[in-house]
């Protein structure tokens, strides 16, 4: 071997050094909601912690409001094809994909935190399959603050709900409403307000984020948070890019999401009070259900559990498994 060629292959060695020395791999994380939400700043608190526990070597950037062009409802199938490597997910969305996904919308089934952590006590095997079978895992959930009705008259007992025109937000809250007795609407959110005003809609369901943030107090005067179900976002990895890393990086980056999925849970609550504490500054009444409204709701949900589980037969296991630990 000539001098020259032992000099090139002895630079080809080092820089190979080098690149293996500082390699560091790069994720993409879409989150659908914008910076300031609170899913959003959970994910950027999580993505800072792996930087900063992994010395760098995973480095993931976070990019809310779909700005990486992936839907709201791809966001299972991104994370399986690795167009992004990760997914801030609601997974009700995702059920197009995935019908079991859709099972938290059911009305009466998951009713506050401590419910959460006992149905993904319960379902969280078959998410589990559900996600490796689309090439991903989940690293941690995050509940959404519940559902409730904002409405111009207090709505306490189940007769209070009958013929309300309530704007409903999706096809699993119409039939609810509608089994609750009330005359749900389908209308455009930024609609709402008009209709409103104009006495051809009476309210709105939607949570203490969307009513806050909306303004909804300046056309209605009355919230019940009647807390009828709770839906969770997953932070989920592809397994080929998962894979990848080093036995060191993934026990780091477990570790993190194990650690600090109790502080998003936190931030959950908190953004429920505090958007609640808004309503009443600004002039609403806070209701809350009679027994008579809460038998209602448990009538309403279980006839629409009933529902799902012929077109989801797989789900009645695990929500009848569930429903005899919470006793339901």
């Amino acid at each position: 071997m000539t001098l020259m060629k032992k000099l090139l292959v002895a630079s080809t060695a080092l820089s190979l050094c080098g690149t293996s020395a500082f390699a560091e791999t790069k994720w993409d994380l879409s989150t659908a909601w914008g910076d300031t939400n609170f899913h959003a700043e959970s994910a950027i608190a999580f993505a800072d912690a792996v930087r900063e526990g992994t010395d760098g070597s995973v480095d993931i950037t976070v990019y809310p409001s779909g700005q990486t062009g992936v839907k709201i409802t791809e966001k299972l199938a991104a994370v399986e094809n690795n167009i992004v490597q990760m997914a801030d997910m609601l997974l009700f969305l995702q059920a197009g994909e995935e019908p079991f996904l859709g099972v938290d919308t059911l009305p009466y089934l998951i009713q506050g935190q401590d419910e959460m952590n006992k149905w993904l006590e319960v379902a969280g095997p078959t998410y589990d399959e559900i996600f490796a079978r689309r090439n991903q895992k989940v690293l941690y959930y995050v509940p959404w603050p519940s559902p409730g009705v904002y409405t111009k008259n207090a709505i306490v007992s189940a007769d209070d709900m009958n013929g309300q025109r309530i704007r409903a937000f999706n096809a699993t809250s119409f039939t609810f409403l509608d089994k609750m007795g009330a005359a749900p609407v389908e209308l455009p959110f930024e609609e709402l307000a008009t209709a409103v005003a104009a006495g051809t809609v009476d309210g709105a369901a939607t949570s203490t984020s969307t009513g806050a943030n909306s303004k909804l107090y300046q056309f209605t005067e009355h919230f019940n948070p009647l807390n009828w179900s709770m839906s969770p976002d997953a932070v989920t990895v592809n397994l080929d890019a998962w894979n990848e890393l080093t036995d060191e990086e993934r026990a780091t980056i477990q570790g993190l999401a194990d650690e600090m999925e109790a502080d998003f849970w936190a931030a959950s609550a908190a953004e429920d009070e505090a958007k609640t504490a808004i309503l009443v500054e600004n002039g609403m009444t806070i209701s809350k259900a009679d027994e008579s409204l809460k038998a209602k709701m448990a009538e309403a949900g279980k006839s629409m559990w009933a529902d799902f589980f012929i077109n989801v037969p797989e789900a009645q296991a695990v929500v009848e498994a569930y429903a005899a630990e919470m006793d339901k």
